[in-house]
């Protein structure tokens, strides 16, 4: 099979057999088909050079049905590694059409970054949106010019796409063949799209980064280059970094964590935790900007996910740490707070006091949102008992704590207090609690001294 394949400033011709590709003069790649289309099916070459056809390209018809195939393999793959990244969550951002093709040449910078400049100045991205929206059928639809992800054909598309490859070894030897012998004779800085693709995602809040990496130069432009950090506790996910002026929270989210390992395995049957880092940061993204229709949660600067390293960065809210509070109206207050949650439909898993900090003397506000989830009464009686155990634990006055659960019983209707009482006199927590069956017990005589049962 021989012809051309024609694309902004550059030419592929094409050869029969196995020749291996080199540029001549007026950036023109000379390759055997064998070669192309290995690269094409395989990536043989690290798609050194498949990767010029990931911009639109002019071709001859014989070409047709190789180009197709590697464009809905770029659309494909490029769409599964962002689903890994951020699960469920990537349907919460907005993520343009030409971000699959951008992607794939953010890879591939290295090597065409000249090429794919002068592909940007000269079609821009609308070039980009038109070439591939065709291909969005692969992995979902497209609405407004954003694509809406179907995760059981994407996940169904890139199973069947690692498979092709699994099977064929076709060509295999190329795989030792390097791509830095693809000279071009000359390079250039890429474009800032070209370098960070995830520029154009829109998120409800926030900005997000390929690379967590990156996000140290983000807070170096927040707080400049002399700042510090330090975690709140030993065991403590966030560090608070700040300068003479301002401060900022950023939170990692890691594997192996004993608290939720431990939390996971004895509340199973009660309130079933988010264990694993994506899921949790998943779940505190969506859920700090639902709870702020009826509590204050810290705005969310940045994330980013890659397959180790989870991390979110968010304001610093000042105020007074109701764990640490002496002021009854602060633990008065919480209660409240807390039963507004639970009247919004939502259970927190991780009541903690030290997860609630009073600001300006009045507004409550709510900093950790890993584990909540929808209400059932059941998860409101371990919201609960965990707020008991974790407040006298840490030794808060019981004339506080008491302030925190007159306030909730006052600020619930009534029905749904009985239901919720109706468990924590039960067997579920009294199975949960056996550990610490004074705690129970004393939970129970505090709201009997109420007099809401």
């Amino acid at each position: 099979m021989e012809g051309e394949i024609r694309g902004i400033n550059y030419t592929i011709k094409v050869v029969n057999g196995f020749k291996l590709p080199s540029f001549e003069e007026n950036n023109v790649l000379v390759v055997g088909d064998m070669v192309l289309s290995a690269d094409v099916k395989l990536g043989t070459l690290g798609d050194v050079v498949s990767g010029l056809l990931v911009p639109p390209v002019e071709y001859d018809e014989n070409f047709k049905d190789l180009i197709e195939y590697y464009k809905v393999r770029v659309t494909i793959e490029q769409a599964y590694e962002f689903m890994q990244r951020y699960g469920k969550l990537a349907n919460y951002f907005k993520i343009p059409v030409e971000f699959i093709p951008l992607s794939k040449m953010s890879e591939l910078r290295d090597v065409y970054s000249c090429i794919y400049n002068d592909v940007i100045n000269k079609l821009g991205l609308k070039g980009l949106r038109d070439d591939y929206e065709i291909y969005i059928k692969n992995i979902g639809s497209v609405d407004n010019g954003n694509i809406n992800l179907n995760f059981n054909m994407l996940t169904i598309g890139a199973n069947k796409i690692m498979g092709n490859i699994g099977k064929n070894v076709i060509l295999g030897f190329l795989t030792l063949y390097s791509n830095t012998n693809v000279n071009i004779g000359k390079s250039c800085i890429p474009m800032e799209l070209i370098k960070n693709p995830y520029s154009i995602i829109s998120l409800p809040e926030g900005i997000i980064f390929k690379s967590c990496s990156d996000s140290d130069n983000y807070i170096k432009n927040i707080l400049g280059n002399e700042y510090r950090c330090k975690r709140p506790g030993l065991l403590s996910s966030s560090q608070i970094c700040e300068n003479n002026e301002k401060k900022i929270v950023i939170k990692e989210y890691i594997y192996g964590t004993l608290k939720w390992f431990m939390a996971g395995a004895v509340s199973a049957s009660i309130f079933p935790f988010k264990e694993t880092p994506l899921s949790r940061l998943i779940n505190e993204y969506k859920s700090l900007l639902d709870l702020r229709k009826v509590i204050i949660t810290p705005k969310i600067l940045s994330l980013c996910s890659e397959k180790y390293e989870y991390k979110m960065i968010r304001e610093f809210l000042d105020g007074e740490v109701v764990l640490k509070s002496k002021n009854p109206y602060a633990w008065y207050n919480m209660g409240k707070s807390l039963a507004l949650i639970h009247n919004h439909n939502r259970t927190l898993g991780d009541p903690n006091p030290g997860n609630f900090v009073m600001i300006d003397n009045d507004n409550m506000a709510f900093i950790d949102a890993e584990q909540v989830s929808n209400y059932t009464h059941k998860k409101a009686a371990w919201d609960l008992a965990v707020f008991f155990a974790y407040a006298r634990t840490f030794q808060a006055n019981s004339k506080l704590v008491k302030e925190t659960l007159k306030s909730y019983v006052e600020s619930r209707p009534k029905e749904d207090w009985k239901k919720v009482l109706s468990y924590i006199k039960g067997p579920h927590l009294t199975a949960l609690m056996t550990p610490l069956p004074t705690l129970l017990a004393e939970l129970r005589l505090t709201l009997k001294d109420l007099d809401y049962d």
